[in-house]
């Protein structure tokens, strides 16, 4: 079989371009309106607008349209025939056009032309019949086997039947069963019977004459013969193929079925494509024995397949890569005979025919070429260098750079705030609209060096702030192409806003399908958030930083230049949170700077004003130490031993307000099992509804349906009162998420400047991440229950390593499908507790002081002093060990524990390191000496977790060991 393309013949637009056609708007007709008549085209659409066409050459021309109108409703279906006695001419048929509520019998008329304007046509009225239900479609025929004239019938929504005769005779009649759904109905005329396609995908048939008379007799009936089809039907059609029988034409979902007029199965045939439509015709004449049943199938991927009954006889593909055809027709037209006439949904109308020219593949000739082995061994060099180019990863730094050479992007944001918002514009909602809060102004450009594929820009902000423009997206972008583009950064929602940073994120794929990512960042300016107010005296909550770096000049203009000038001498600055901006109380935050040192101190009486300024403090300090090149941060992974490098520059005092932030993970914690409460009504509800329903379904027409029907509505309007309260609680676990944003960002922010290891600070920063997350089935207090839980047993601040580590993954496995939200508050309470005794030892403040203990060979305390160092505080015992390159051997009565910071230190519960090193089934070599290979066989072993430097591993290598995701 080869595959063909459908030559076009004759095609046109019509007048609604829109999406309002489908497969009863088509109709290819003759009107006896002269003698060597061919067939109209007449296509009406959905909005009421009917087009009537007669092509008379190849090619369209505008004489072609012959009538164009619009009617008063759309145009449900277009049918032809001999609807009315009282025509003179035998030959002439009627124009029915099926309305929503009525059906409208017209007799099309010819209008001569004058010179080469052409004839035209006009629609009479001749009768109008209306409907008290919605019409579906419209069955025609002989109904009775009555000859000269034909009969409508009407399909409702309902499943009822209105017939209509000549005489205006008309009834009605229903379906047996208990319900009728709304399908095709096809008329046979050899047997003068009706078939339909019930709900329970059967083929059902029913006599006309059981049809006509259940109105008067009231009898029941029942069809006369039923198929089971077994799945969803597209069209139906009834077309006679022998003098003696009717084919039923069935194009199903998946299946392409024929049955005789008798219920019999004559096959069945399998699609391997989606069909749209279908045409059935008998070439020649039914009581010819050479008559032949084609059937024309349109698939979704704009093909055309033509069978012989359930044989494929030829397939073509429309040349066009429109969508496929709705509506497909056979016509005879001017100098075409046997046209395929197709309708698209938007209007596409096309005569075309099947062309003997078949599409023609040429094969590429071969190369006969000497192969050159230097040539293939360079084009192979090549095609590696690419994938590694694609593939490889190893070279961070280099890719980054490459990616911003590629594009490049300036981002930048106006210091100061604007109030010339236009809120109307960017469809701001009207609560915030009403308090006036100013916006700020953003320019982005970007410039294309290298030719891209795709890119795509997004622009990340805090919650509750929003940019007129979301998401920018190219394709097919040249090289040298530059965009410039205005942004407005305005608040969208009152919500507490935890940040001032707005990132720009650019994804590009290069033509060679390579994706890469570059982004960059800018900060909102503090007066779109704050506004001065009178500095208070007292608050709950007070926080000290000293500046430490001498470039920064320790003053409150060189943080907050939106409020002060450059030079002003202010040293308390207050500041009122605009966002979310209650009534009833006024959130300040109070800014003050020591005038005889470098200290600088910040208080409220609320957690959330906190966060946009430390950011501020601490952005803006390191930002101006950057600019001056004191201290460069480097990337790569810090040593143990290493202090925050942030303390050089800026130090934070050893407090954190670990109520307040405990006091909003207790009320998110509290919003989320409300909703998981009301999650679970609803769904009780919902089940309950869906009963409710299953019982009035099965009910017969008979019972009584009064009670049901009042249950179902009440307990509709119970479903409808508890999904509202699920919105509004939704609504407040929003706005308690954003408090929590800020309650954890104040902490982050704190913590960084704290006088810790950096190692230490980076791990606990990476735990507490924000924005925080909450998910369907996992809130975020449970996605950070591991973290924390890891942090207390194994990370840089746990008490103690009394616990075994196969307890403790026992515990974690036998506990995991439940979450104890009172452990994991307690975690939490301590590791605040525990950072700030750290960064409170003066081992933290000055850790050149802290001198290296004596080892066991160089001297052996005393009794009474080792009881006392077995009471010193586990704070001190971990400073020690940042400070401290290589741990000294243990006594031989008690071994030390001989790790870093980031490992646990030893309590003074009693703990047997055996138990890990000996039993674990989890080990690995951390590079054993060539010493410890050629000790004999008779000395014990150093335990394979520690390395030739006395250390254990650290907690990467550790947890990868143990198969725990760190």
């Amino acid at each position: 079989m080869s595959l063909f393309n459908v030559c076009s013949w004759w095609s046109a637009q019509c007048s609604d371009p829109g999406e309002e056609y489908d497969v009863a708007s088509l109709l290819c007709a003759r009107f006896g309106l002269e003698a060597q008549e061919k067939d109209y085209i007449i296509v009406g659409s959905q909005t009421g607008q009917l087009s009537i066409y007669y092509p008379h050459r190849k090619g369209y021309d505008a004489t072609d349209l012959l009538l164009e109108t619009q009617m008063a409703a759309p145009i449900l279906g277009l049918y032809a025939g001999k609807f009315s006695g009282n025509v003179r001419n035998e030959n002439a048929n009627q124009l029915g056009v099926l309305l929503p509520n009525a059906i409208v019998i017209y007799n099309v008329l010819a209008i001569g032309g004058l010179a080469e304007h052409g004839a035209q046509l006009r629609l009479q009225l001749q009768a109008e019949h209306k409907f008290q239900r919605v019409a579906f479609g419209l069955c025609q025929g002989h109904f009775g086997q009555v000859k000269g004239r034909e009969f409508f019938c009407v399909v409702h929504l309902d499943g009822t039947l209105t017939f209509y005769e000549q005489d205006g005779i008309s009834y009605e009649c229903r379906f047996p069963g208990h319900r009728a759904l709304p399908a095709p109905v096809a008329y046979c005329e050899r047997t003068d019977s009706f078939f339909r396609f019930s709900a329970t995908w059967d083929l059902q048939c029913f006599s006309y004459q059981d049809l006509s008379h259940s109105l008067v007799t009231k009898s029941s009936y029942q069809p006369t013969w039923t198929q089971c089809i077994g799945e969803g039907i597209v069209d139906m059609r009834v077309v006679q193929v022998k003098e003696n029988c009717s084919y039923i034409m069935i194009l199903g979902e998946r299946n392409f079925i024929s049955l005789d007029d008798n219920g019999k199965f004559n096959f069945v045939l399998k699609l391997d494509y989606a069909p749209k439509c279908f045409h059935s015709f008998v070439v020649g004449y039914y009581w010819e024995p050479g008559a032949r049943l084609i059937t024309a199938i349109v698939s979704d991927s704009s093909k055309l397949h033509l069978y012989e009954e359930a044989n494929i006889i030829w397939a073509a593909q429309w040349p066009s890569q429109s969508p496929a055809p709705v509506a497909i027709q056979r016509s005879n037209v001017q100098d075409l005979a046997g046209g395929i006439v197709t309708l698209g949904a938007k209007g596409q109308l096309e005569v075309g025919y099947l062309g003997a020219d078949p599409y023609q593949f040429q094969v590429q000739p071969l190369n006969m070429e000497e192969l050159s082995f230097a040539q293939a061994h360079k084009e192979l060099q090549q095609l590696e260098d690419e994938i590694k180019e694609a593939v490889d990863v190893r070279d961070m730094d280099a890719l980054n750079q490459q990616a911003a050479d590629q594009v490049r992007l300036s981002f930048s944001i106006q210091l100061e705030a604007c109030d010339d918002l236009d809120t109307l514009l960017l469809d701001v909602p009207a609560d915030v609209a009403v308090k006036e809060l100013p916006s700020a102004k953003g320019l982005l450009r970007c410039k294309i060096k290298a030719e891209l594929a795709e890119l795509q820009v997004v622009f990340q902000m805090p919650n509750g702030v929003r940019c007129s423009q979301d998401t920018l997206s190219f394709v097919d972008v040249a090289a040298g192409t530059s965009h410039e583009f205005k942004l407005d950064f305005y608040i969208a929602e009152l919500l507490h806003v935890h940040s001032t940073k707005v990132e720009v994120v650019a994804s590009f794929v290069s033509p060679r399908g390579i994706p890469r990512v570059i982004q960059q960042s800018a900060h909102l300016p503090l007066s779109m958030f704050y506004r001065i107010c009178q500095p208070q005296k007292a608050a709950g909550i007070k926080l000290t930083y000293s500046i430490t770096s001498r470039h920064v000049i320790p003053k409150l203009s060189t943080f907050f230049g939106e409020f002060l000038e450059e030079h002003s001498d202010v040293h308390a600055l207050g500041l009122q949170l605009l966002c979310p901006g209650l009534e009833k109380q006024s959130e300040v935050i109070t800014v003050v700077a020591a005038k005889n040192s470098n200290r600088i101190r910040i208080q409220s009486d609320y957690v959330e004003t906190f966060a946009m300024i430390l950011e501020r403090i601490v952005e803006r300090t390191l930002q101006l130490d950057s600019s001056a090149g004191l201290i460069k941060m480097d990337k790569k992974k810090p040593k143990k031993g290493v202090l925050n490098r942030c303390v050089e520059r800026l130090m934070a005092a050893p407090f954190i307000p670990a109520q307040p932030i405990l006091h909003r993970i207790d009320v998110h914690h509290e919003t989320q099992q409300s909703i998981r409460k009301q999650t679970d009504q609803l769904e009780d509800l919902w089940q309950q509804f869906k009963s409710l329903q299953r019982q009035l379904q099965e009910q017969s027409e008979g019972e009584p349906k009064e009670a049901l029907t009042m249950q179902i509505e009440s307990n509709y309007d119970q479903l409808i009162l508890e999904g509202d309260k699920l919105v509004e609680i939704r609504r407040d676990e929003r706005k308690q998420r954003c408090d929590l944003n800020c309650a954890v960002a104040l902490a982050k922010w704190i913590i960084h400047a704290l006088n810790l290891e950096e190692r230490v600070v980076n791990v606990v920063s990476s735990v507490l991440s924000v924005p925080i997350e909450d998910w369907t089935e996992l809130s975020w207090e449970e996605s950070m229950a591991p973290g924390i839980d890891m942090l207390h047993h194994f990370g840089p601040l746990t008490r103690s390593k009394s616990t075994s580590t196969h307890g403790l993954l026992d515990a974690n496995a036998s506990s995991k499908d439940s979450f104890d939200y009172s452990r994991f508050r307690r975690h939490f309470a301590t590791l605040f507790d525990r950072i700030v005794r750290l960064a409170s030892t003066p081992a933290a403040i000055n850790p050149a002081e802290v001198k290296a203990e004596p080892s066991a060979e160089e001297k052996s305390p005393p009794k009474g002093q080792q009881e006392q160092q077995q009471q010193v505080d586990e704070i001190g015992n971990m400073q020690r060990m940042l400070g401290e390159k290589g741990l000294p051997l243990a006594p031989p009565k008690r071994r030390t524990n001989m790790s870093s910071s980031l490992e646990a230190v030893e309590d003074d519960e009693e703990y047997d390191e055996d138990d890990l090193r000996e039993d674990v089934g989890y080990r690995k070599d951390y590079g054993a000496t060539d010493e410890q290979k050629r000790r004999p066989a008779n000395t014990k072993k150093r335990s394979e977790w520690v390395n030739e430097d006395f250390e254990l591993p650290t907690t990467e290598e550790l947890f990868s060991d143990l198969g725990i995701w760190w």
